[in-house]
Formats: structure tokens, sequence, C-alpha cells
């Protein structure tokens, strides 16, 4: 029999759950964390649907595999990219890369001459790299990074300072919380208590997961939220930091001991930090908590001209 391979749009209402299910799955079978995680998927913004782009199966087998998903791409921003790829499929990968650069092409105002395609990708690689430099990609710089805590890792014991209290997070600190959300990490006024209450829908959302650090009058001086993927039981750190009025005070050591200890009985893989920042200070948060392994997302990057 020969197999097909397809690629088509994504329709969110059929395969949003198909694809969250094949990003457990591939990281059950292969333990790599080349691809994204579920939860990582789930919290994609729709603004980028459109760049996302599924290559399934088209044929019948004993295995009942018609319409299996196979690989996936996935857009970050107008010019960033991600594959997805079953590794048995590894050969579909260019045609994946094609696409992008057709669909980049489709979406460059016509007053523009040059653009360019950017395909992150994790570290390590080598014949992902070897086909992107086949194809006029160059790796450029690091996009971002990962910060992996192996389950086995001996468990932070950090204590909360006194005069402070971690506790779960509560609806009415939403507005609260959003406000020194976009005070850590420099976001906009879009970023208000309406994407928490989103965020509180998600299916990795625990709520014992989901907490913050306290004064005495009740000001947050600390967050982090541990995501669960109900189906491959990976965690996520996000979001995580410190009000800068509460720095050097070992509050993120507190909060992140205490989350860890509460994720156990969920019984993780491993817990990861996507976007971990690369600075002393973080350096010696994660260290210190046990997110020992640091590997970089690196931006294989085209200039592309339009005829």
């Amino acid at each position: 029999m020969i197999m097909e391979i397809l690629s088509r749009p994504y329709n969110k209402q059929q395969d949003f759950q198909k694809i969250m299910l094949f990003l457990a799955d591939l990281f059950n079978r292969t333990g790599s964390y080349e691809n994204w995680f579920p939860d990582r998927f789930e919290n994609s913004s729709e603004s980028r649907e459109d760049g996302i782009r599924i290559w399934e199966l088209d044929h019948e087998s004993i295995n009942s595999e018609k319409n299996k998903i196979i690989a996936l791409t996935t857009r970050e921003s107008p010019k960033d990219f991600y594959l997805h790829v079953d590794p048995f499929y590894r050969h579909i990968e260019q045609e994946m890369v094609e696409w992008i650069e057709n669909y980049r092409a489709k979406n460059i105002p016509s007053s523009v001459k040059k653009y360019e395609v950017k395909i992150n990708i994790l570290e390590g690689n080598p014949e992902r790299e070897k086909l992107l430099s086949k194809m006029g990609y160059k790796n450029q710089n690091i996009y971002g990074y990962y910060r992996i805590r192996k389950t086995g890792a001996p468990l932070p014991t950090f204590p909360c300072p006194e005069g402070f209290e971690i506790r779960t997070l509560k609806r009415a600190d939403y507005d609260q919380l959003a406000l020194l959300i976009r005070r850590v990490f420099g976001h906009g006024d879009y970023f208000t208590s309406e994407i928490l209450e989103w965020l509180a829908s998600c299916s990795f959302y625990k709520k014992d997961l989901d907490l913050v650090v306290v004064t005495p009058e009740d000001i947050i001086a600390s967050f982090c939220t541990f995501r669960l993927d109900p189906t491959s039981r990976i965690i996520s750190l996000e979001p995580m930091g410190t009000n800068p009025d509460y720095r050097g005070l070992g509050l993120g050591k507190a909060i992140l001991s205490e989350g860890i200890k509460r994720s156990m009985k969920y019984d993780p893989p491993f817990f990861y930090i996507d976007g971990a920042a690369n600075n002393p200070a973080a350096n010696r948060l994660y260290d210190a908590t046990g997110f020992a392994s640091e590997f970089a997302i690196n931006s294989w990057v085209k200039s592309i001209k339009l005829d």
C-alpha cells in the first residue's frame, strides 16, 4: 500500500485536541525537548493560528492511521516559526520549510522587496541544521533558553522569609497580579485580569499550583504558576517573577520550593522553563532550585528577495 502524506490548514475545533495528544505522544516516545510541549501549544495566541499547518497520513492501514498527525508548523511572530515532527518522517522537513517561506511571502506588503524567515530550533539537531544550511539559512542568534529540572533532582527547601506568606492565588488578586506582571515583564496594557481568567480555564491549570507570596498587608511580592499538562504530566513554570520592591529577599527560591513540593503528587516526568532569563540573578535561582540543565533555542535566519 502506497502511503501518502498530505498537508492542510489548522481547524481548531477538530484539531486542537489531536495536536495536544500528538505533542504529548512525541515526548513520551522520544524523550526529546525538540518539539513544543502541549501546554505551550494551548497557550499560543489565536492571532497566530493561520501559521499552523498540519501534515498527516492519508491512508488506511491495519493500525487505522488515516489522518494521523505526523508534523505541524507553528508561528510565534510574523517571521518566527517552529517545526514539530515525528522523527520517523523527518524527510518532509524541507517541504515544511518551503511552506513557511511561501506563507511569509503571501503576507508581505507589496512595497517590501526583501523579508526574513526565522526557523527556531533546539541546539544539537544536526540533521535540521544541515537542511537549513542547504536551504540558505544561517544560525544568527539565540532566540531563548529552556531550563530543565529533572524529577530525580533533590527537592529544594528554601523557607519563606519571616513576615511573608505563600498561598494560592485568589480571584480577588487578579487585578493586582495583572498590574504586577505588566510591571515585571514590561507587558503593555493588553495584559489584564481577563487573560488570567482565560489561563485559569485552560486544561493545564491547577489552582493548587498557582502561587503567590504576600506581605502582611496582602501585597503580592512574588508569583509563580506551575502548569500541568494532563496527558504527559509535564510541568512548566509561567509566569514567575518578583515585585522589584521585594527582590533580594529569597522569595523566588521560597515560592519555587513550595511549588515543586506541591507538584510532586502529580508525578511529573520533568519541569521546564521556556524563555528562561539568562542573567546572574536568574541563573542563581534556577541552579539553586534544581533547574540545572540549560538548552539554547537558536534562530536560523534566511533573507529572501521578492521578484
